[in-house]
């Protein structure tokens, strides 16, 4: 049985719910409240906090509802595997338009060096 047959993946490869951002007041607060770190396909909005939680938001401009999926999945994928080098807070990482063009690898390059830029990697001995 594969997991598009309905089996659930395994719990590293997860995305659980204690990491997600949730309702649309959450993602106001942290839109009003945040730091804007720009690049060429992604936003990334960056508020402290005492916990780690991500949101991600891809709009109707990006395309079709399989183009938007697709980079959000992306984009979930890409914060999971960075996940244990990032500092506690609030992100929520904007897809641009030119995000529906770009190659899953160069979207977690420029995801990566946006959280480098913005400073947001762990140090190799902080915890």
């Amino acid at each position: 049985m594969t997991a598009q047959e309905g089996r659930a993946p395994s719990p590293g490869l997860r995305f659980p719910r204690r990491f997600r951002l949730g309702r649309s007041r959450n993602y106001r607060y942290v839109y009003r409240k945040g730091k804007s770190f720009p690049s060429r396909s992604l936003v990334l909005i960056y508020l402290r906090g005492k916990d780690l939680k991500f949101g991600f938001s891809v709009s109707s401009k990006v395309g079709n509802a399989v183009t938007r999926n697709r980079v959000r999945r992306c984009l979930r994928e890409d914060a999971r595997l960075l996940r244990p080098r990032l500092k506690r807070g609030r992100y929520i990482f904007v897809a641009r338009v030119a995000a529906a063009r770009v190659s899953h690898e160069a979207l977690a390059r420029e995801m990566y060096a946006v959280l480098l830029r913005a400073q947001l990697l762990k140090e190799e001995g902080e915890s």
